[in-house]
């Protein structure tokens, strides 16, 4: 390959522009979204250099005080630490002690700004209240500018002001507004600020000394007028302090460097390569007939390049360098444009409430090598066409007469042989290497698949005789031009293969968590865990969010669980009595105790089963405990022992014995029922810690649920993400419709795509065929029907396929996805074997929708104006 060939190539791509832009684009889309995915893999996580300007805003860095002891950082950033001794949390460091420490290293001119962590406080709204993470600082020091953004009002500049999170301005709090937090203390809401990490986060500012309190966490940002080398956090480090550097992150000591080799797992490198070698094999199969089609057109020019002396080797340089050429092109315009998606895709993520992308990371070197696959792909797909070229019969090519491409007989027996490895492989190898097993079998069954293609073709051909005058001309032409054909054919059946894999993973994925979902609650009903020292401010809340709407007031006495009733998530304290049941164990003589002891009758059993059951209520009313997952002894009686903890140890207070009990059915989520009569034996004051909405009673809706959460939330002490909240089972409402769109998206694509791209080169390619039906009196709509119908050939063929080849690996694949051998079950859920699903409504939807698409869309880009051309005789 020369400068001639290279010269030679250029003209032509230019002077065929239709047929140079359909290959640019089957090499240049696959490029694109490689690079793409490239730049968006990096850029959507965050490193520590990528955090800093929100981390430490303009300073040079951020101390920490942890002791007042020297400290051994452990690594760059403050948190990770040894020594210190017994810290005095009576002296915590103040600002003028780290100004002096700092201002000893680096002279009088530091400059010390505290930042403050308070924890969770709640804003009361007019509903309720709503949680958020208050912060203070001085937003107007330049050296906090990156860690909060003011999108409206202006920064606090006084304890009596806070600025809000953006999503309060959208519940209608205005600047100027007061805004009571905790219940009672008013702020002056002055602005509203925006965390550009967290965007979304329910954040609030206030100035230095807003707040306080025990639990707060303080750091100060330093600016020093020059870099804070690990050397400096080292010297800190002595003085029980600890340092996030801007300069040691940035050039960060040989042992805190993060290692260089790549940590990826094999598995998805494994799956990266194949993923990369479809790619490129669906290039080849796409863009090969496009370069076959663009020798015929050539075969007169290279023909007289030979006529002139040209060998062999020029003719094959010259169709290569059109490969690479186009190819190389191709490759550059889509990774510049992957890039420029990517940079779209980072800074649209900017305006959503998650968590948004970080800076544009662009990896040059994967850029590179993906510019340097779409060109190789080029190469790949023009050798083929480039070999014939070289073989080619010069005088017929004078003389316009066409070659007849020659059948490989060996090659549908060496497919069928690895079609019958890969089936064996997928179902053999799955159990020994997992999903490695059932790829490396999917990938001998499509390319199987592929080398059968041309023999599937040409059979397809052979019983034509049956279909319509079009139809049948459509599959003769494609059985009589393989080369054109079966390619297509092949690039759509190993897409759809592939889908067809990812669909029955994911669908028996799925299914694997529908059965093993476990509902906390009967289906419909609704639980309220509430403070039980707020029981009335939480029922009035209750009637007035949901007037009319009668509900069960679920009371429980003390266990190690739930402690005495002193709120959310409180611990058993010392004083503590508790009580436990005691039930033999599984024969072994040791006693199993049985948590969650609740006290109520006939209605508060229907609440929790979700239905009426007669035995229950019958034994409530009869004064039995019902037991629930638990063994009775076969005299009835059960024992339960009321104790405390004493020196972290239990201390037995009491026993009572001959306790009637009786099984209860299903798993309420609570071990134990006791009616009042057996409750008032062991001495203990139930209390109220969940209230509970029976589903034959009300339903309560989504809108109700945030309206109740929000009212609940003005009457809790958390002021956390701790404390009351409102729980409605709904059952398993996951949807895998998303994935499944997804997948059946990328099939119509790719189906779409190579039909047309099949039709087009035929339509190119056929013109002799198409100017002889128009001589015989072939009526305009006969070309659109044709070319219909080459569609639908190619797309139903590659389609149906692809399913029969991707049936087996997929489920394959089912068995080291959901076989509890590999992955167990969740704790509690059904017992269950392997889960395979097959969601035939996706697998109809591209045998079926997907080929009448491509052949309507043919049928709609197709001019009914049959072609007249000279004709010259043979």
């Amino acid at each position: 390959m020369n400068t001639a060939t290279l010269r030679i190539a250029w003209r032509d791509a230019r002077r065929a522009k239709g047929r140079t832009a359909l290959v640019a684009l089957m090499i240049g889309l696959p490029v694109m979204m490689i690079t793409a995915v490239a730049v968006l893999l990096p850029t959507a996580e965050w490193s520590l250099r990528e955090e800093l300007p929100h981390e430490l805003g303009r300073a040079d860095a951020r101390i920490s005080g942890v002791a007042r002891q020297p400290v051994q950082q452990t690594g760059i950033t403050e948190d990770g630490y040894s020594g210190g001794g017994q810290d005095d949390p009576a002296k915590p460091w103040s600002a003028e002690e780290i100004r002096r420490h700092v201002a000893a290293r680096y002279g009088d001119g530091v400059r010390v700004t505290p930042v403050t962590d308070v924890g969770w406080h709640r804003v009361r709204t007019p509903r309720g209240a709503r949680g958020v993470k208050v912060t203070e600082v001085d937003l107007r020091d330049p050296l906090t500018r990156g860690l909060f953004d003011v999108v409206a009002g202006r920064a606090p500049a006084a304890p009596g002001e806070i600025a809000l999170g953006a999503a309060f301005a959208e519940r209608g709090f205005r600047t100027g507004d007061t805004v009571s937090v905790d219940g009672g203390t008013a702020k002056r809401l002055v602005g509203f600020v925006r965390s550009p990490r967290f965007p979304g986060a329910p954040a609030a500012v206030a100035a230095p000394g807003t707040f306080g309190g025990p639990d707060t966490l303080t750091r100060w940002l330093i600016a020093t007028g020059k870099p804070v080398t690990w050397k400096d956090v080292q010297a800190l480090n002595a003085a029980g302090l600890t340092v996030l550097s801007r300069a040691v992150v940035t050039d960060p000591p040989d042992r805190l460097r993060p290692e260089t080799a790549d940590g990826r797992p094999g598995t998805e490198i494994a799956i990266s390569a194949m993923a990369v070698a479809m790619i490129v094999l669906e290039v080849v199969l796409l863009a090969g007939p496009a370069f076959a089609v663009g020798l015929r057109r050539r075969r007169r020019e290279l023909a007289l390049v030979a006529a002139v002396g040209g060998h062999g080797g020029h003719l094959r340089a010259v169709v290569l360098a059109g490969g690479l050429v186009i190819g190389g092109v191709a490759a550059l315009t889509g990774a510049a444009t992957g890039i420029g998606l990517a940079a779209a895709v980072a800074w649209q993520s900017g305006n959503l409430k998650s968590e948004p992308f970080g800076p544009l990371e662009v990896p040059w070197l994967q850029v590179a090598a993906t510019v340097a696959l779409g060109a190789g792909s080029g190469l790949a797909a023009a050798l083929a066409p480039a070999l014939q070229a070289a073989r080619m019969n010069v005088v017929a090519a004078l003389a316009g007469r066409r070659d007849q491409a020659r059948a490989r007989r060996g090659w549908p027996i060496l497919g069928g042989l690895l079609i019958g490895g890969g089936i064996a492989l997928s179902l053999l190898g799955a159990r020994i290497w997992l999903e490695f097993g059932a790829a490396f079998g999917a990938i001998a069954i499509i390319i199987g698949c592929v080398m059968i293609g041309p023999w599937v073709v040409g059979v397809t051909g052979r019983v034509a005789g049956a279909l319509p005058l079009p139809l049948r001309l459509a599959v003769r032409d494609g059985a009589r031009n393989r080369g054109r054909a079966a390619p297509a054919v092949a690039a759509i059946m190993a897409a759809v293969a592939g889908i067809t894999v990812l669909a029955i993973g994911a669908a028996s994925d799925f299914e694997q968590q529908r059965v093993e979902y476990q509902p906390r609650l009967p289906m419909g009903s609704t639980e309220i865990r509430i403070d039980p020292t707020r029981e009335r401010e939480v029922r009035r809340a209750l009637e007035q969010e949901l007037p009319g709407v009668p509900y069960v007031a679920l009371r429980s006495l003390p266990t190690r669980d739930s402690g005495c009733g002193d709120g959310p998530g409180s611990a058993a304290p010392d004083n503590c009595p508790m009580v436990e049941f005691t039930l033999p164990g599984d024969g072994d003589g040791v006693m199993a105790p049985v948590y969650g002891v609740m006290v109520g009758g006939p209605r508060e059993a229907r609440t929790l089963l979700g239905r009426d059951v007669p035995e229950v209520a019958a034994a409530l009313t009869a004064g039995k405990a019902v037991l629930f997952r638990s063994r009775i002894p076969a005299d009835g009686k059960v024992a339960a022992r009321v104790f405390r903890f004493e020196a972290e140890q239990d201390r037995t207070l009491r026993v009572i014995r001959n306790i009637p009990a009786v099984p209860g059915p299903g798993d309420p989520h609570v071990r134990a029922l006791v009616p009042p009569r057996v409750a008032a034996r062991f001495g203990l004051t139930p209390f109220t810690d969940r209230i509970g909405v029976h589903h034959a009673d009300h339903v309560v809706t989504r809108d109700e649920q945030d309206r109740l959460t929000e009212r609940l939330a003005g009457v809790t002490r958390e002021t956390g993400e701790r404390g009351m909240g409102v729980y409605v089972e709904r059952g398993f409402d996951a949807s895998n419709l998303v994935p499944m769109a997804i997948l059946a998206a990328a099939a119509g694509v790719l189906v779409l795509g190579a039909s047309l791209i099949t039709t087009g080169l035929s339509a190119a390619d056929a013109r002799p065929d198409l100017a002889t039906l128009a001589a015989i009196g072939a009526r305009p709509r006969t070309r659109r029907l044709l070319m219909m119908g080459q569609a639908g050939f190619v797309a139903v063929l590659g389609c149906w396929l692809g399913v029969a080849a991707g049936i087996v690996p997929g489920i394959a694949v089912a068995w080291p996805l959901t076989n509890p051998a590999n992955n167990g079950t969740a704790e509690g859920a059904p017992a269950h074997g392997t889960i395979v699903e097959i969601p035939w409504e996706l697998l109809g939807a591209v045998g079926v929708l997907v080929p009448l698409t491509a052949a309507l869309a043919a049928g709609l880009f197709t001019r009914s104006r049959l072609p007249v051309v000279r004709r010259m005789a043979s």
